[in-house]
Parts: C-alpha cells; structure tokens; sequence
C-alpha cells in the first residue's frame, strides 16, 4: 500500500538530482510554488500556493508544469510563514483555488502546523467554516515535534475531518539540536505508522536537501543519507 505514497518536499534551490530518490515508494514532489523544479525528473509535481502572492497565475502555472494536484496556503497559521487569517485564506481559496475542482484538479486544504489554538487544527476549523461549500480532497497538515507518540496523537485527530490526509511536512522539533542518530530512531517508527495508517494518503519527510543537519536525506556530494536510503526502501 505503500506505493508511492512518499514524496518530496524540495527546496526550488537544491541543485541536487531528484532521481536519486527514484523508487516505487516516491510518488511526488512538491517545492513551495507554482513552477516545477528546475531538474528534469519522473515525479508527479504538486503546485503550491504558498499565500497571496501570484494567485492570479496559479491556474496558468500549475498546469504548465504539469501539476493536477494543488497544495494550499503554507502554515497560515504561523506569523513568520504565510500568515492569514482563516477568513481572508477562504476568501482568496474560494475565488482562486475552488473552482480548479471542476477543471480537472486535485485540491488539498491549507497546510497547517501542530501548535495550539488559535494556531494548528483550531485555524483548520476557523477555515472549513469560513470556507463552506468549497471543494478540496485532502487535509494538509504539518508536524514538528518531540516524539512518535505525539507524532501519531496527532494524525489521529486529523482523521476527524473525514478526509484523505496529507502530511506535507514532518519531522522533530523544528528548535530542538535533534541528531542524525535521533532521526535514524525516529523516522522507521513514523514509515512504519504512516504506511499502516489508511487515514494518510501521502505524506513528505522534511527534508529533501542538504542542510548540514541531522534531518538531511542527502550528503554533500549528492548521495543518500542513510535517512534517504531508509525513506526509498
């Protein structure tokens, strides 16, 4: 079931080859925007409208980078992403992003984070209410925090919304000097939940990129991380 379920999430400046990733795992790939990755590779393009800005053109870019699936607004509900109310992210979705529906789009909700409320799940719900009538396929949800019992905690109260879920984004806490030794203990735990869960469509490790960190899936010359052999195995 676990075909292509993967996905990653790949920063518009990594120069590094998608295709190191190839593997019936990997089923996407998604870069925060409109316009595919500058690389050439096999994996079906997710467009983001990471907020406003360039919302006009969304339609006109998503489908010349060959993308059927539309991933909403970028954790609106932090201050230092994208940073919307629910009420005026509803508005631009209904204009802007609703009615893809009918022309052939997949559409997945804005992505929140875990915090708390008014942040996380409670802006999701401040949202679909002010959102009523529009059409979207999946939940989008983002997770940084401390370990695979919060981590699972978490997904199963996303499943109340009765939809696919889409985990963009996850990892440890986004502050914590979390290892490359915490992620190898973390991440088999989180494949393992995620592959079993039917609730989770699709779901993307952060990160696809070479960071210095102990979250990276890829080394400095452009090979797998032992956390990149694990997520294509």
């Amino acid at each position: 079931t676990a075909t292509g379920q993967r996905g990653l999430a790949w920063p518009s400046d990594n120069d590094f080859d998608p295709a190191i990733f190839a593997s019936s795992k990997v089923g996407f790939l998604y870069n925060w925007g409109h316009s595919n990755t500058p690389k050439n590779h096999a994996f079906p393009f997710y467009a983001m409208q990471w907020n406003a800005a360039g919302i006009t053109t969304l339609e006109a870019d998503a489908r010349a980078a060959g993308a059927t699936t539309i991933l909403a607004f970028n954790e609106p509900d932090l201050g230092s992403q994208a940073n919307m109310t629910p009420e005026s992210a509803a508005s631009l979705y209904k204009q802007y992003i609703h009615p893809l529906s009918a022309k052939g789009f997949k559409l997945a909700t804005p992505a929140v984070t875990n915090g708390g409320a008014p942040a996380g799940l409670a802006w999701l719900d401040a949202f679909l209410l002010a959102c009523s009538g529009c059409a979207y396929d999946y939940i989008a949800v983002h997770w940084y925090g401390g370990w695979i019992d919060d981590f699972t905690e978490f997904i199963e109260g996303v499943k109340k919304y009765g939809k696919p879920i889409y985990l963009t984004e996850f990892g440890l806490a986004w502050d914590a000097d979390a290892q490359a030794s915490d992620y190898e203990e973390f991440l088999p735990l989180a494949l393992s939940y995620l592959d079993s869960e039917p609730s989770v469509a699709k779901y993307a490790f952060f990160g696809a990129f070479n960071s210095g960190t102990g979250k990276d899936m890829i080394t400095a010359n452009g090979t797998l991380t032992a956390l990149g052999k694990m997520y294509v195995s």
